[in-house]
């Protein structure tokens, strides 16, 4: 499955990293940032791209991706450990204008480092949600601290290190 893209040098494909200004809830993206091409849609030439972040918990969930080590990151081209959050994720067109290209043109920087990631699989496994929907960018709600982690006025308590 491939979508041809103005500023990359060959059709993206799954497993692809691109430079993108991924768009938040609340409006357009201003920062540049990789996100990885998830799905490529044969049919009408468009790509599902998930967030990619460098600020992300420990823990993880069965819809993210994370490229930690600095052999990975230098396939990858990922200056930073990078975790790719498939739950967030927006539907693009191959021409859409938030493709960041590089000093080269290219919008591809690097392929993720994982041989036999069945893409497809993946990517049915998402929540279900119309193209429509995607197209209009899938942004979950962050995770809320529960009330018992949080201490008086709902501050967050201080870590047990920080006690003197």
């Amino acid at each position: 499955m491939t979508a041809h893209v103005p500023g990359a040098t060959r059709p993206l494909s799954t497993g692809d990293i691109v430079s993108f200004r991924f768009p938040h809830f609340d409006g357009p993206g201003k920062k540049d940032r990789p996100c990885l091409v998830i799905h490529v849609d044969d049919a009408t030439g468009e790509a599902v791209l998930a967030y990619g972040t460098s600020i992300f918990p420990k823990d993880r969930d069965d819809y993210s991706l994370t490229v930690m080590n600095a052999v990975n990151m230098a396939v990858a081209n990922l200056v930073k450990p990078t975790r790719f959050l498939s739950v967030r994720h927006v539907r693009v067109k191959r021409s859409d204008q938030r493709f960041a290209p590089n000093a080269e043109g290219n919008v591809v920087i690097g392929r993720f480092p994982a041989e036999g990631i069945r893409w497809g699989q993946r990517y049915s496994k998402l929540p279900v949600k119309t193209p429509d929907e995607e197209r209009q960018g899938i942004h979950p709600p962050k995770a809320q601290r529960s009330q018992e982690q949080r201490g008086l006025f709902g501050r967050s308590k201080p870590r047990a290190a920080m006690i003197a």
